[in-house]
């Protein structure tokens, strides 16, 4: 599935659409000023942004939600990358890459503007970092779609079970100082 060519107003109220972006790898955060996870991925995202800045990555938020919430949210959070806004354009958005209203999810396509994958719930740093290079990769021709998509379903997986392994130690440690 490619991107889908929607087209929503950013905070200062242009029309922009998804696909001024083709030819460039992107990450597109779907979220709400609301949203407690939403807001904990800002700073990665951000972050991302500048790391990834060589490889040509644009990290894109789409707000599903009041602008006036947003411009503010967006102002305080010093986000740095382009956000776009929309209340029912914002849904319809969602609808277009075929999810419900969760948020957050990010979706992570290649240059070439196919999805590469979908993370739905709050995005960590070290699955950021393991898809964003399967994009590269597959950019740069040393692998294809298929074996991209197959190398981050099995790294999110290793990396899910080491964090709630981690997870798990860290809590018998609280039990144990109690």
């Amino acid at each position: 599935m490619d991107v889908p060519n929607i087209s929503l107003a950013g905070t200062d109220g242009v029309r922009h659409s998804l696909s001024e972006w083709k030819g460039r790898p992107v990450m597109i955060n779907f979220w709400a000023t609301w949203c407690e996870p939403c807001r904990h991925e800002i700073p990665l995202l951000k972050s991302l942004r500048r790391e990834r800045s060589a490889d040509g990555i644009e990290v894109i938020g789409i707000a599903v939600d009041f602008r006036d919430a947003v411009q503010r949210y967006a102002r305080e959070m010093g986000i740095d990358y382009p956000v776009l806004v929309g209340e029912q354009d914002g849904l319809d958005a969602t609808e277009a890459f075929g999810m419900d209203m969760f948020f957050p999810f990010t979706v992570f396509a290649d240059s070439q503007g196919r999805i590469v994958t979908l993370k739905i719930g709050e995005l960590h740093a070290d699955e950021a970092r393991l898809i964003l290079d399967q994009v590269k990769s597959i950019d740069q021709g040393r692998i294809d779609l298929t074996a991209a998509k197959k190398n981050i379903n099995d790294g999110v997986a290793a990396l899910a079970v080491r964090r709630a392994g981690a997870e798990e130690t860290k809590g018998a440690a609280t039990a144990r100082i109690r």
